[in-house]
């Protein structure tokens, strides 16, 4: 009897469903003789607390009265008695199927009465979920100039609200759509994160949400910027059932977003390179002309046959021609400075620019031996200055030139790519004499910034590239090493300029 009582109560153990059994006594007390686990995880009592104990215990009001009301049904009809019942417990609220069946002895009196309860919990809740969530559907139907929509997972169809006329102009010569009608209207790029990334948190996970950026086909062929947030309905098992969502057009904001972006990135790299244009042409200035008064003042007080005389004459010359050209770079800067405050975007041909200014270095690439190739599309055409770019190239080619390495054969490498999510990179490589990067540092661009004392330059060359990069809303970025070569890379993001013409 003791075996088959074990084996009964492991039984009952396995089973998800709450179960106990009461002992009915005189005076209409119930005895908690046996609970199983899920009693204890439903309710978060524990059984040793609940065995023996009185239903008047353990089950609170006013369920308690409901309770008992229903257990004397159950005895007076000896038929099973069936209810639902909302219960407060230790583990929450708790909302179950009760169904009470009295046991009678040899006498036909009801001596036990074995009761089981199926969780309706969760049910409940989603149950709760979804009348809110339609509500609030309906509400924001009415109330919202966003493309409101209601997704049945089950045979994928899409139910649109009235914004999604408007916002994207797409007339809805049925509603609801196939679930493929808005699939294909993704942008082919952000396909596989935006629609293959919805179903996969619809089917492989239980989120009870889903949102993403992504760009959006408007009937007009055009591109909306989009923000899309979904709430999921899920039944008790966790299957998706449906998804009540809003597509907000956020185009406008992206655009000034990016605007606001470029132009701080602009301001701070202006700010930066004001610090820096001022302490480097003072301190250029400072010490030519401080040495030119120096050789002025000595030759008032020396012979003019004296070879002092001479020396100091020849010193003063030579100040007076590092002067000048300090002075001839900042006439550059600043030049290059009022041009980019008047800049105004056109549709540059690439390909042709470049060849222009290879033509310009022709003579030069052939006195150094060096092979040139240049693999930037014909048709490309990119919105910037030609004045700019031109002067970029002509710095970047002329400085492989010069710093070319004597011991292999010049070779540079123009290359520019186009991608509609990346933007356009544009890629010169050369196989000169390099120098190291990491001692370099931050410094690259910077003004009079030179890595090989042994030949001639001003040192603004890669400032100027700088300045002309940024000033069309680019990136400059250099990884050279020493004995091996450089390689410059501008990247251009998409959307870069649009900032420039405000």
């Amino acid at each position: 009897m003791v075996e088959r009582e074990h084996q009964l109560s492991v039984i009952f153990d396995t089973i998800a469903d709450v179960t106990f059994v009461l002992r009915v006594e005189e005076g209409g007390r119930y005895q908690f003789v046996f609970a199983n686990k899920a009693f204890e995880k439903t309710t978060g009592l524990p059984l040793k607390r609940v065995l023996g104990r009185y239903v008047q215990d353990i089950i609170p009001e006013p369920s308690l009265s409901l309770v008992l009301t229903k257990y004397r049904e159950a005895i007076a009809s000896m038929e099973p008695v069936v209810w639902q019942e909302t219960s407060v417990y230790p583990s929450g609220q708790v909302v179950g199927e009760v169904r009470v069946t009295p046991v009678a002895d040899e006498h036909g009196r009801c001596y036990q009465l074995v009761g089981v309860v199926h969780d309706l919990t969760k049910e409940k809740q989603v149950e709760r979920a979804l009348r809110v969530s339609n509500e609030r559907f309906a509400y924001a139907l009415r109330a919202t100039a966003d493309a409101i929509y209601d997704w049945t997972v089950g045979d994928d169809m899409l139910y649109w609200g009235e914004g999604y006329e408007k916002l994207f102009g797409h007339h809805l010569t049925e509603n609801p759509t196939p679930f493929s009608k808005w699939a294909d209207c993704v942008h082919p790029d952000d396909s596989l994160r935006t629609v293959e990334g919805l179903r996969q948190t619809v089917l492989e996970t239980t989120d009870l949400f889903w949102q993403e950026e992504y760009r959006f086909r408007r009937a007009d062929g055009t591109w909306a910027e989009v923000f899309d947030r979904g709430f999921l309905v899920r039944d008790a098992a966790g299957q998706a059932v449906r998804m009540i969502g809003a597509m907000q057009d956020i185009t406008a904001r992206k655009l000034a977003e990016r605007q606001q972006q470029l132009l701080t990135e602009k301001l701070l790299s202006q700010n930066a390179d004001q610090q820096q244009f001022t302490f480097i042409v003072s301190h250029n200035l400072r010490a030519p002309l401080s040495n030119a008064l120096g050789f002025s003042s000595l030759l008032t007080r020396v012979e003019k046959q004296s070879e002092v005389f001479d020396t100091s004459l020849q010193n003063l010359h030579t100040c007076l021609q590092q002067l000048d050209a300090v002075l001839t770079d900042v006439n550059d800067i600043l030049s290059v400075r009022d041009e980019q405050a008047g800049y105004r975007p056109e549709p540059v041909p690439l390909a042709a620019v470049c060849e222009q200014a290879i033509l310009g270095l022709q003579a030069a690439l052939q006195a150094a031996g060096g092979q040139l190739s240049c693999q930037i599309p014909a048709d490309l055409r990119v919105a910037g200055s030609r004045a700019y770019f031109h002067s970029i190239f002509h710095n970047l080619i002329s400085n492989a030139i010069k710093y070319r390495a004597d011991a292999r054969p010049l070779r540079i490498d123009i290359v520019a790519t186009t991608a509609l999510a990346q933007g356009l990179t544009i890629t010169v490589r050369d196989n000169g004499l390099g120098f190291d990067r990491q001692k370099a540092g931050d410094n690259v661009f910077q003004l009079y910034r030179r890595f090989h004392a042994g030949q001639a330059g001003r040192g603004i060359g890669l400032y100027l590239v700088r300045a002309h990069v940024e000033a069309m809303g680019g990136q400059v970025a250099v990884a050279s090493r020493l004995n091996e070569g450089t390689k410059f890379t501008i990247h251009f993001r998409s959307y870069a300029d649009e900032n420039l013409s405000h």
